[in-house]
């Protein structure tokens, strides 16, 4: 019996008690355990229903709480220095417009959020959706992030441009202002 107790002071001397420090470490892990495994199956969900990735990333909604959480998370980061001039386009009818070149430059630091045929959708850093249309040789990548002066694509007489913040269309003066 002395072998048999010998081994159990030895198991009880390799147990580390559950004291703060642990449970932290433990609780932490955890966590990190349960967001990897939502993150994978989230993953592996859009994999197998393409579909469903469309119906999510075209609602309005999603791109409203995107513009929200870039917002208030990119909040605490330092304001970029502003070099150059700002951007100015000139109103030729509607919502059509020109520059001084053949280049549509970012007005502002932002992100592309969506391309299709001949149009291009920038979130840009203050939160407003900015769509132009009827371009030619479109020079970004969807979720390419873009900074200021940034060349977009190239046009050949005119370019459309439409504004919209927190979903409500708004006017180029509107935009200049905020």
């Amino acid at each position: 019996m002395s072998d048999l107790d010998d081994v159990r002071k030895r198991i009880e001397k390799r147990k580390r008690p559950l004291n703060d420090h642990n449970f932290k470490k433990l609780y932490n892990g955890m966590v990190r355990l349960m967001v990897m495994m939502i993150v994978v199956l989230g993953s592996l969900i859009v994999l197998k229903n393409p579909e469903l990735e469309q119906k999510i990333f075209n609602q309005k909604y999603l791109q409203q709480l995107i513009t929200f959480v870039s917002q208030s998370v990119l909040d605490f980061l330092p304001e970029d220095v502003k070099v150059s001039q700002e951007l100015q386009y000139t109103l030729i009818k509607d919502d059509y417009y020109k520059g001084t070149g053949n280049q549509v430059l970012a007005m502002n630091n932002g992100k592309v959020i969506d391309i299709k045929k001949q149009q291009v959708t920038i979130l840009d850093e203050n939160g407003t959706e900015i769509t132009f249309s009827k371009l030619k040789d479109i020079q970004v990548k969807k979720f390419q992030k873009i900074k200021q002066g940034d060349t977009i694509a190239l046009y050949q007489q005119k370019f459309k441009m439409i504004f919209e913040y927190l979903g409500k269309q708004i006017t180029y003066q509107e935009y200049l202002g905020m």
